[in-house]
């Protein structure tokens, strides 16, 4: 805005400089093609750029010191009626410039009471108050509702700017109603009930909060002491037979008056100091270190400082406390004093904690602790609560004067100051006390820092021999500095990932990859995982038309969780006689001798799902996942091992990106290292692996540093399949054509057989029909059912229903025995 005028004002000085009068009429010619075109030392000439002097007409002048609010006019001139002014000058008038005021902006409140002032004069029953309130109405349209004193007070009269008002009761308060802005004063009179001969003599009066409270009474009493808590300013004179107060109050919504009459100035009593002691007793693995809390309850008088007796074998590690001063720790005839002087004087209640030590010596079995004593005491009463911070086993050998106490009867705050649970509590009366802590110290056994929550990966089979694994994992990591794979022998690492960026990574003596590991962020006390992704790959040898394939995944130094692993092999071959130290899913369980559990990998519906779909959110409806699995359902089922549904989706979706994992990697920037070689972080080069072959997966719980995971199958070239299946069919076909002749013969026994037991079956039939009648038959058949059915037999159940069918027909022939009676 400001430059807007500056610019405006330069070029009416210009026009008028050159001659323009404001009468003038400047129209645009049609003809545009017209140009003149002019130096740019002749263009500065002309307007008088380099000119030090500013010429605006008076009005104009007029109107910038309107608009800028100054009082004092700047340094000027005239000349012919126009007004000349320095550059700097006209430059420091147009910055003082204010920009005009939105007409429709809406004010930041309706209404505010800044001022309230309370006059108020006591009588015998009761007090009579003038509130003075200066009140400010910001809102333009409309009414607004003021509200002033509570309801309950006794009003007597109301007046806006020294006349009558309305005011009305709305919301528990007496509330006036203005309708137009300004600053009004506002005055109420009102009584409130009180006494100046009997108690209690005080009186609490609710008020408005404002940011200027102040209060004038007049007390028919003399000496007498007064007392406003919220007043920060608080003056009494006396005046004949009057006390009159002047107080300047914190802004609130309550005046607290109290008054009494003045004690007797009597002789100075000397203090007394009463105390409790909370002692926190950690036990660490140097030393037993001690949190003191002294509750002290000084009566009479203020004391200056106070002083404690310490035991010898004590290291005081700091004192501190509201109001405490620099402490001293002398040791005297009667032993060691610790002086703690306060910066002002105290009295009533007040806390002091001293953190001390008593460090361990070396071989040092047992400890003793005394605990400090507060000189000059009327009485001393403490707690004493034990807690252990390191794998040391502590008993009490020896105790005196103290009572042994559960530690739920320890004061709260002594237990809400102990981090680790408290093993014993203990309560003392008075000094001398002590006790003798045994302490036995056994080997401690170490922790992993870092864990892995689960792994995931994926190895590809190529034809030629090459076998490439992605192997994911992860981490959960508070100190651990490397991750370390155990490579296989001859093994290329084509990229190393941290938390999704690339690291730098090193080989130690022994041939293992050591990957720089971060630390876990913590999120609501629990370390949150990070990834740790390693590519690499193995060459073996070519397939062959019949063989057997092995494989092991490297091995970590940190204790896995839960691992699922997938394994893509070539399309042309079949697979059986799956061996693995991981549990196999249900499907290659067996020896699988005509291959027919097969999951294929469809690839073109694989880059469908791929490139429609976000797998990392597992955005994989079944339908889709049904079109790029072929043969066996997507999902894996295994018989030891637990795998939820989302760590079933993680795992396909690993399997499916695993192809276009590699792409994106060699599409990345290389980063290099300080030495100028490249980061083991991404692949250096374009490599494309298409992820197609039949797919089987493998699962283990709690793999920890020295398990071996490998995996086992036997392979034939599939076409070599099909022509073993052609020749034991035409084996079998042969086979019938050569013994025709015995065939026959062992059909004819057969049937001669099935005459023989006929005729048998007829024979014995009545006499099954009235065994099956018999109860006593039916009883014990169910009984041997039932039996063999709890030991797992699966005859057992047949037996059991049998025995009902039995029971059922029975019945049935029991109704209908009686139907024909009647």
């Amino acid at each position: 805005m400001k430059r807007l005028v500056f610019f405006t004002v330069i070029i009416m000085l210009l026009c008028g400089q050159n001659g323009i009068s404001q009468d003038t009429e400047v129209r645009k010619k049609p003809d545009t093609s017209t140009r003149l075109t002019l130096p740019w030392p002749e263009f500065k000439d002309l307007l008088h750029l380099d000119d030090q002097e500013i010429i605006i007409s008076l009005e104009t002048f007029e109107t910038l010191l309107k608009q800028t609010g100054v009082k004092t006019k700047p340094e000027h001139t005239m000349k012919n009626g126009n007004v000349v002014l320095s550059r700097q000058a006209f430059r420091s008038l147009v910055n003082q410039m204010k920009p005009p005021q939105d007409p429709d902006e809406q004010p930041p409140f309706e209404y505010l009471i800044t001022k309230a002032l309370y006059l108020g004069k006591m009588q015998n029953e009761s007090t009579r108050f003038t509130a003075e309130f200066i009140v400010h109405v910001l809102k333009k349209d409309g009414y607004v509702r003021i509200p002033l004193l509570p309801a309950a007070m006794a009003l007597e009269d109301v007046q806006l700017n020294r006349q009558q008002t309305m005011i009305v009761d709305q919301g528990g308060y007496h509330t006036i109603i203005l309708n137009d802005p300004g600053i009004y004063q506002v005055q109420a009179t009102f009584s409130m009930e009180s006494s100046l001969i009997k108690g209690p003599h005080r009186i609490d009066l609710q008020i408005q909060k404002t940011p200027i409270t102040l209060i004038e009474l007049e007390i028919p009493l003399k000496n007498i002491d007064v007392e406003i808590p919220q007043a920060q300013h608080l003056r009494a004179t006396e005046e004949r037979s009057l006390t009159k107060l002047y107080g300047i109050l914190s802004p609130g919504n309550q005046i607290s008056i109290r008054w009494r009459k003045k004690l007797a100035v009597t002789e100075k009593v000397p203090p007394k100091l009463y105390a409790e002691v909370h002692h926190l007793v950690s036990i660490e693995d140097d030393a037993l270190k001690t949190n003191s809390e002294i509750l002290l309850n000084i009566l009479h008088s203020e004391v200056e400082s106070v002083q404690l007796l310490v035991p010898d074998n004590l290291n005081i590690l700091s004192v501190s406390g509201e109001g405490v001063g620099e402490w001293q720790d002398n040791s005297q005839q009667d032993g060691r004093i610790l002086h703690i002087p306060f910066t002002y004087s105290k009295q009533g209640h007040m806390s002091i904690i001293i953190v001390t030590e008593t460090p361990f010596a070396d071989g040092q079995l047992s400890t003793t602790f005394q605990g400090i004593q507060l000189l000059n005491a009327v009485r001393e009463t403490g707690f004493v609560g034990i807690e252990l911070n390191t794998s040391a086993e502590v008993n009490v050998s020896e105790s005196f004067n103290l009572e042994k106490i559960p530690i739920q009867k320890l004061p709260q705050r002594l237990y809400d100051k102990s981090k680790k649970p408290m093993i014993l509590g203990f309560k003392y009366l008075k000094h001398p006390y002590h006790f003798i802590l045994g302490i036995e110290k056994h080997e401690k056994i170490a922790v992993p820092v870092a864990t892995v929550e689960s792994a995931n990966t994926v190895t590809l089979f190529t034809e030629d021999g090459k076998i490439v694994h992605r192997l994911v994992y992860q981490v959960r990591n508070s100190a651990k500095q490397f991750f370390v794979l155990q490579l296989p022998e001859k093994a290329d690492v084509w990229s190393v990932f941290v938390s999704n960026e690339p690291v730098e990574c090193s080989l130690n003596n022994e041939g293992h990859l050591l990957i720089p590991l971060i630390r876990s962020q913590s999120v609501n006390n629990q370390l949150n995982a990070f990834s740790v992704e390693v590519i690499l790959c193995v060459v073996q040898d070519p397939f062959q038309t019949v063989k057997t394939l092995e494989v092991e995944l490297p091995c970590t130094d940190l204790l896995v969780s839960q691992i699922l692993w997938s394994v893509y092999l070539p399309n042309d071959y079949a697979y059986w006689n799956f061996k693995s130290t991981l549990e196999k899913e249900e499907m290659i369980r067996g020896i699988n001798v005509f291959a027919r559990s097969k999951r294929i990998i469809n690839d073109r519906a694989r880059q469908k799902l791929v490139d429609s779909r976000d797998l990392e959110s597992h955005d994989m409806p079944e339908e889709e996942l049904k079109q790029v699995y072929e043969g066996k359902e997507f999902r894996s089922r295994f018989r030891n091992v637990p795998v939820d549904e989302d760590q079933m989706k993680s795992q396909v979706a690993n399997e499916l990106q695993f192809g276009d994992r590699l792409g994106q990697l060699s599409r990345q920037e290389v980063p290099q290292s300080a030495a100028g070689s490249m980061s083991t972080g991404v692949l250096p080069i374009q490599i494309k692996i298409p992820t197609t072959g039949q797919v089987y997966r493998f699962a283990r719980t709690i793999i920890k540093s020295d398990d071996t995971l490998k995996i086992r199958v036997t392979y034939m070239r599939y076409s070599l399949v099909l022509a073993i299946r052609w020749i034991c069919l035409l084996l079998i076909l042969l086979i019938l054509y050569l013994l025709r002749r015995p065939v026959g013969r062992t059909v004819s026994l057969l049937k001669q057989g099935w005459m023989i037991a006929e005729k048998s079956y007829k024979k014995i039939k009545p006499g099954l029909g009235k065994m099956s009648r018999s109860w006593v038959f039916l009883f014990i058949l169910f009984v041997i059912g039932f039996s063999l059915f709890m030991e797992g037999a699966m005859i057992g159940v047949i037996l059991i229903f049998l025995a009902i069918i039995l029971f059922a027909k029975r019945f049935l022939e029991f109704l209908e025995s009686r139907r024909k009676k009647r």
